[in-house]
């Protein structure tokens, strides 16, 4: 039995080896296939790979990859579905797996792998959530604001990019070619190459009649996404680096995409010109027009942009386009954007897989913020957007209707056109969504009450975590919020925010921890001085005066942060965070047993920025006639700087003071100096080391205003340049 049993597995392990020995000229094939991006192809010799047993890392990861580039999300879920399990799986195949399981609609998987590629990239600081299904949530809340239906004009074939050709008419795209006998097909997916075709804008909104784009602008390469000037007359497409008989490559063996022109003569066009900035080794498509026509926008993935394909324009200048100019990270991602376009009213669209979406592309829009810039991107939500990919939006002159195009299950094939009725304004909601947590069991605490405070402690509103102990809020932006999650035998959970900059994120992430309502704990929240935003990421330590045992923990995003200390013991907290003043403040917890304490009542804990060379005037010094005395008030002010810089001792200061012009030049420069020696004489004797404090007497040497000697000025112009200030001139 045992020799049989060995000549079995020998057998096994022979068959498995010539499997993969007639595999291996079906990979390297393969191979060459996926570096002249011909994924379709590829993928087919992949697949006869695995089926001969070649089940491997490259080949299931290629496998994965191809089916992303081909749109194929339940192939590429497959397939990253076991790129994963490898032991050298690498954080960017975490990620493509999430993003194949968004395609197909799976938020929760696709969170959870989400999570673990930004654990996975995280190198210090707090954890970060991907929130995917909030995402998910958000981007369906409005969905009743569009209608959306497919149009009669689309195929089994591809059908895609849309744009207005003068008044009632549609310019689009299509690999629709059911008439030829023999097809030639592209290497990027097997399909049939793309024309341009136009189609008949019908009363309800529909697209009829779709015939060939007359003229010669199609030809046996790709004939992609157009844009026409305002009377239909001159079109801008994308075609591959197709010229005068000749096709273009790179050095790879790539035909890229470039930007042709055409001109409508007697009906046809016809002539194409090409655009300035074409270039081989990359690719420029997908243009748009702004509402002047002097500036052009359009895709590329042109070294210099933010990763994958940025959106650029050139502005139309003297007779010629001025170069590419990136619309910067507001609108462009790592990812891919694409497929811009320009409406009536100056807003921009267009489609992206970097910014928060549904799945694949998403349609955004975006409002000017400048001449040249836009506001945050603002996703269009369903039913618009999906899981799968959406984009070529355009829309009419009133805002009303339009069309773009998907290839979301239910079409007619591949990609399709859909037709839209805008029944309600876009207006961005911005949401603050978390979960309650119960710390005892680390688990979710459902049922609790949530409230919302604004930042003038009124009561915004209220509401109770879910089944899965999740919240969710509406908040405005440029405002601060504090969050009180409550449950029985529970402390008050407590959490900040602040929707500064929400624009770009759109929704804020907020995890509020329950403590049993035992013991004491202590909790704070930091903010930065003078601007409304918390600080995350500063070190608390906790030192007990009697153990001199420490505990630490750091702030989260909220700036907040908590920790149990024990009853009837004497504390020092200091707070520390670099680029910030280091704080210092003293609890006691002597004759309590139970109970909050919240550090903010003891101290404000607005932390300052250190800023080097920055001068900070003393609010109460004030210097009797010719003399160099502290009176109590200044003191008191001396006291609490001689505190804070005996708590960041690396930080140095220059003290100084200043006169009026008023008095004798060299007479004012002695005054000057001895006071400014005094005020470091007075924080030395603080204990501070004398080269941590440098004096120097201005005299009047540094004017703030125009008052200068012989000048005619007010009592309240000379108090000007009458001041003392110190001024960091090191730091760690």
């Amino acid at each position: 039995m045992l020799r049989r049993a060995l000549l079995i597995l020998l057998l096994a392990i022979t068959a498995r080896a010539a499997a993969q020995v007639n595999a291996d000229p079906f990979v390297r094939d393969a191979d060459r296939h996926y570096q002249q991006m011909a994924y379709a192809r590829a993928a087919a010799l992949y697949r006869t790979a695995a089926e001969l047993g070649a089940v491997n890392e490259h080949v299931t990861k290629r496998l994965a990859q191809c089916s992303m580039k081909l749109g194929d999300m339940p192939e590429a879920e497959r397939w990253y579905s076991v790129v994963v399990k490898f032991l050298n799986r690498e954080p960017a195949d975490l990620y493509n797996y999430a993003q194949a399981l968004k395609g197909n609609g799976r938020y929760e998987e696709a969170e959870m792998w989400m999570d673990r590629y930004l654990d996975a990239m995280r190198q210090e600081g707090p954890v970060t959530r991907s929130n995917i299904t909030g995402y998910a949530r958000k981007f369906n809340m409005d969905a009743t604001r569009f209608s959306v239906k497919p149009v009669s004009v689309n195929t089994a074939f591809d059908d895609l990019a849309p744009a207005w050709l003068g008044n009632g008419q549609v310019v689009f795209s299509s690999s629709r070619k059911e008439t030829l006998v023999i097809q030639r097909k592209a290497a990027w997916n097997d399909q049939p190459f793309l024309d341009l075709y136009v189609a008949r804008v019908a009363p309800n909104g529909d697209l009829a009649d779709a015939r060939p784009l007359p003229g010669s602008v199609n030809t046996r390469y790709h004939e992609g996404a157009a844009v026409a000037s305002s009377d239909g007359r001159t079109i801008w497409f994308t075609r591959n680096h197709y010229w005068k008989g000749r096709a273009q490559r790179s050095q790879r063996g790539v035909s890229r995409l470039g930007i042709f022109k055409a001109v409508e003569q007697d009906g046809a066009f016809s002539d194409a010109e090409r655009f300035l900035y074409n270039n081989p080794e990359l690719s420029i498509a997908h243009p748009a027009l702004s509402p002047s026509g002097r500036r052009l926008y359009f895709a590329s993935d042109m070294p210099g942009g933010f990763g994958g394909t940025d959106i650029y324009y050139c502005e139309f200048l003297d007779g010629v386009w001025g170069e590419p100019v990136n619309l910067g990270s507001a609108i462009n991602t790592a990812q891919d954007e694409a497929y811009p376009f320009v409406a009536a009213d100056g807003v921009l669209y267009f489609a992206s897989n970097g910014h928060p979406g549904l799945g694949g592309f998403d349609i955004f829009m975006a409002t000017k913020s400048s001449d040249s810039g836009f506001a945050g991107a603002m996703n269009l939500g369903a039913p618009i957007n999906g899981a799968r990919d959406d984009f070529g939006f355009i829309i009419d002159a009133l805002n009303k209707q339009g069309f773009f195009a998907s290839n979301r299950p239910g079409g007619a094939g591949g990609d399709d056109i859909y037709a839209f009725d805008m029944l309600a304004p876009l207006e961005e909601r911005y949401l603050c969504s978390g979960l309650v947590v119960d710390q005892e069991n680390e688990s979710p605490a459902i049922g609790a009450e949530v409230i919302l405070y604004d930042e003038q402690g009124s009561l915004a509103a209220r509401t109770e975590t879910d089944a899965k102990g999740e919240y969710s809020f509406a908040v405005r932006k440029g405002t601060t919020y504090r969050l009180v999650a409550r449950m029985k035998d529970r402390f008050d959970g407590e959490q900040h925010v602040s929707t500064e900059g929400i624009e770009r994120r759109q929704i804020i992430t907020r995890d509020i921890q329950l403590v049993p309502d035992a013991g004491i704990w202590l909790r704070g929240t930091l903010r930065e001085k003078d601007r409304a935003a918390f600080i995350a990421g500063a070190k608390i330590s906790v030192v007990n005066m009697s153990t001199f045992n420490t505990e630490e923990r750091m702030s989260g995003e909220g700036g907040d942060f908590a920790l149990r200390i024990l009853a009837n013991e004497e504390f020092e907290v200091l707070i520390e965070k670099p680029g910030f003043f280091s704080m210092s403040v003293p609890i006691s917890t002597i004759g309590m047993r139970h109970g909050v304490i919240d550090l903010g009542t003891a101290r404000t804990l607005d932390l300052e920025a250190i800023e080097i060379g920055r001068s900070v005037a003393f609010r109460h010094i004030r210097w009797p006639q010719s003399g160099t005395q502290l009176d109590p008030k200044a003191r008191a002010e001396l006291d609490l700087l001689a505190e804070r810089l005996g708590v960041n001792p690396g930080v140095s200061i220059e003290v100084a003071v200043h006169c009026d012009a008023r008095g004798d030049l060299a007479r004012e420069a002695e005054l000057t100096q001895r006071r400014a020696e005094a005020i470091a004489t007075y924080l030395v004797g603080k204990g501070l080391s004398k080269d941590r404090v440098r004096a120097k007497g201005y005299g009047l040497t540094r004017l703030l205003n125009h008052c200068a000697q012989g000048v005619q000025c007010s009592e309240e112009e000379h108090a000007v340049n009458r001041r003392s200030e110190y001024t960091v001139i090191s730091a760690p």
